[in-house]
């Protein structure tokens, strides 16, 4: 999909591709969920500006060397440590397995701890891709995070020196429309066509630091119920 076309300030369809051709697909009502990436690359495109704030939980695992631990063959995630700014959570990163040199240990031999942390709004997104800065207050609530997983880790009998880090990597992103609080009640944006509806993380006002999935499968729920009524 490449854009939602806007006639006489109303969403009448969409403009999407098929093989190497484009296509309108004409609607009554538009739903948009295309992520936090993708939502505001297209909303854009259809002359709708977003705004420059985009979060993208920031996810930094913390590892060391423990023979025979097995956990990547362990469900991910199995408990939390929850923290003002982030939370901390047994998790194998396959990300940094594969594609960062200090990781290179029998898969079987390391144990992770994720740092998943709640980052500042600010960042923006545009045909040409993503552009995202950790401030320093980020980085400095990421470097307390990191403590907290060396001092669980020196009490699992694990010395600094065997301590290593995985590859900093974009969780969840979204933000770049944030609902205020008297749209939350409506769940629509006052920039949008009273008929185009966005269902993503596009619309958090903040970074929760947390995963968002129940979050957004209970806005998606809603906005669907929303255009059940409308279309009736």
């Amino acid at each position: 999909m490449h854009e939602v076309v806007i006639e006489r300030g109303r969403a009448v369809g969409v403009v999407a591709s098929k093989g190497r051709h484009r296509q309108v697909h004409r609607a009554d009502l538009v739903v948009l969920a295309a992520g936090g990436l993708g939502t505001p690359d297209i909303l854009q495109e259809s002359g709708i500006e977003c705004q420059a704030t985009l979060f993208v939980d920031p996810v930094l695992c913390v590892a060391a060397r423990r023979a025979k631990t097995l956990q990547n063959r362990e469900l991910p995630m199995p408990f939390i440590v929850q923290q003002e700014h982030f939370i901390i959570s047994p998790y194998f990163d396959f990300l940094s397995y594969f594609f960062n040199p200090t990781w290179r240990l029998p898969a079987g031999d390391i144990f992770s701890l994720m740092i998943k942390l709640a980052d500042t709004n600010e960042g923006t997104v545009c045909s040409k891709g993503a552009g995202k800065t950790l401030t320093d207050i980020d980085r400095a609530r990421l470097e307390d995070g990191v403590k907290w997983c060396k001092e669980i880790l020196r009490r699992m009998g694990v010395k600094d020196a065997d301590v290593f880090r995985g590859t900093l990597n974009a969780g969840h992103p979204g933000g770049m429309l944030p609902l205020s609080e008297k749209e939350a009640r409506t769940l629509h944006h006052s920039r949008l066509p009273e008929n185009l509806y966005v269902a993503d993380a596009t619309l958090l006002p903040n970074s929760l630091g947390n995963p968002p999935i129940l979050t957004i499968l209970a806005l998606a729920a809603r906005i669907g119920r929303l255009g059940r009524e409308l279309a009736d």
